[in-house]
Parts: structure tokens; sequence; C-alpha cells
């Protein structure tokens, strides 16, 4: 039988490795979160990034590159977001649906959800001074035989028989206040208190509903994003490619 003196060593050694083994598993892991190299699929050729040669060996800060931080990541905790967060390959509608699970956490929102308005200025005592009678601002007696709340029939969202309240109260204001509507986005805090952005929990407005601009245009798909960040860089250090005839340093021949 094997003495105890020759057994106890063996199990000391046993936990050891296992102990190293379950370290290296875990730190393995931790490293994992800044990849070594990036495959970007395009249609003008795949490229392979090397992101720890350019934050290692270039020693080129995490901010530089990822802008929604403001200093270097210094820990597990606090990694740069993926570009892919932010900038989709196709701003459509599977983009839409799943881009917040790409966020830590909601503080992120107000990124680009900037602004939110609630409760609306308005003094109805004020106006009746203004118009020349009720009906200058609600509909007339064959709609509503008596001035009633515009919430008791306008809602949330348009139906199949009637526009939203937001819609029936900016065409209603805007027949006297067109000098306002004129000003876009700069004349809604004139009637709309602003929502505090950073306690916000509600649901976010379209980009549209304030935006004339088309959606796709306010955020940068994910290749003109690289296009600009990295050639922008290449030109201003004088190294890499930046060229228009450089494409092939970059891309890979299909």
């Amino acid at each position: 039988m094997r003495s105890k003196s020759k057994t106890i060593p063996v199990l000391a050694a046993a936990v050891l490795l296992l102990i190293v083994a379950v370290f290296g598993y875990v730190q393995a892991d931790d490293d994992k979160k800044m990849p070594v190299r990036i495959l970007f699929k395009n249609n003008g050729g795949k490229v392979i990034f090397s992101h720890l040669v350019h934050h290692r060996d270039y020693a080129i800060d995490c901010a530089k590159c990822h802008h929604d931080r403001e200093s270097v990541a210094v820990g597990k905790d606090d990694e740069a977001l993926a570009c892919g967060s932010c900038h989709p390959n196709e701003f459509d509608e599977s983009y839409i649906e799943g881009h917040m699970d790409s966020f830590p956490d909601e503080t992120y929102c107000v990124r680009c959800h900037h602004t939110e308005y609630g409760e609306v200025i308005f003094d109805h005592d004020a106006h009746t001074d203004y118009a020349d009678d009720c009906y200058d601002c609600h509909h007339g007696e064959e709609i509503e035989p008596e001035p009633q709340k515009c919430a008791n029939c306008h809602k949330g969202e348009d139906s199949e028989d009637l526009v939203s309240m937001r819609v029936a109260g900016h065409e209603s204001c805007r027949t006297c206040h067109e000098d306002m509507f004129h000003q876009g986005l700069s004349s809604c805090k004139s009637c709309h208190v602003a929502v505090d952005m950073t306690q916000y929990e509600g649901d976010y407005t379209s980009c549209n509903d304030c935006h004339e601009t088309e959606t796709r245009e306010l955020v940068l798909p994910r290749m003109n994003a690289f296009h600009d960040q990295c050639m922008s860089c290449h030109e201003e250090m004088g190294a890499g490619p930046y060229g228009p005839d450089n494409c092939n340093q970059c891309h890979i021949s299909r």
C-alpha cells in the first residue's frame, strides 16, 4: 500500500495543476476581449485588420479609433465598443431591432437618441384671447358640436380614421405659428419641455419623426466609417494605405 507520505505530494500537485488550469482558462477568456485580428467581409474583398499590432506595437490609444471613449480602456469591464454597435453593414430592420443588444447598458442610448420631449407648454386661457372663437383651433360644429380635449379622440399613434395626437397638434398649431415651424428643430423647446435623458426610461422616438434627413445618412454605414477613420489616420501619419490606388493593400482579391 502506498504510504500517506507519497500520496499527499501527489494530491497537492494535482490541486496546484487544477488551479493553474482554471486561472489560465479565465485569463485566456479575458484576453479574447481584445481581438488579435478582425476579419471584415466586404464586396470589394475581405479585409484582415491587425487589431493587436495597431494597439500594442503602434501604441494607438483605444480612444483614437473608438470615439465612443474619452480615455484608454483600463480594465476588463471598461472595453471600447465594437464598431458594429453603432455602424451597421446595412441600416435595415434587422439592425434596428437588434442594435440595442450591442451596448453594455442603456446609458449609451442617449448618444444617438439625444432628445425626447415631454410635457407641452400651452396656455389655453391666453389662446382664448388670441383666437376669434374656439373653432379657430378646434374642429367645426359638424365634427364636434362642443369643443373638447384633442386627446379625447387623437391618441399616440395614427389609426385608420384619425391621425395621431402629435400630427393633429402640429397641424393645428402650424396654422397660426408657421414662423416657429420654419425654424425647424430649434423651435421645439418653445413648446415642449425637454426630458432629462440621463433618467429616461421610455421608448425612443424614431429618427425620422424629427430629422428630415434619411436615417441611413445620419449614421455612417460600417464601410464608410472604416474608410474615413483608417484612411484619414494613415494620411495624417504618412504611413500605410490611404490613397485611391491602395485598395489592394487592405482588401484581399476575390
